[in-house]
């Protein structure tokens, strides 16, 4: 889990959300100011939770943590394959029989070889 940025400054709103049911819900919103110095409202209970989907800073974690991937050189879903061949490079993709097969130059030749002499 990341470390908490937000530090809570002072109450800002409450706002009130009618549900499907016809429940009224208050929902405060409060001010936070994050270590970076920037100020934001947020609600209350999106900082306060430990889960996943919580607030941690203002959005300058999210910025460092991207720096940090650009850094590393990883691709876009940061599965590490930076440097590796791709497993299909240098191959020819062909249809035999309505299925694709990624083969080499030689043995596409072999294969159009024999397609062009069955007929």
């Amino acid at each position: 889990m990341p470390e908490q940025r937000l530090t809570f400054v002072k109450y800002h709103h409450t706002r009130n959300y009618t549900r499907p049911s016809g429940y009224v819900e208050r929902v405060p919103y409060c001010l936070y100011q994050c270590v970076c110095g920037k100020q934001k409202v947020l609600r209350k209970s999106s900082v306060a939770d430990q889960r996943r989907n919580s607030a941690w800073s203002c959005g300058c974690l999210r910025l460092e943590n991207l720096q940090k991937i650009l850094e590393k050189g990883l691709n876009r879903n940061g599965n590490g394959r930076k440097g590796k061949p791709s497993p299909n490079k240098g191959r020819v993709r062909i249809e035999v029989d309505g299925k694709i097969r990624y083969v080499t130059p030689k043995e596409a030749d072999e294969i159009l070889h024999k397609l062009y002499w069955s007929i």
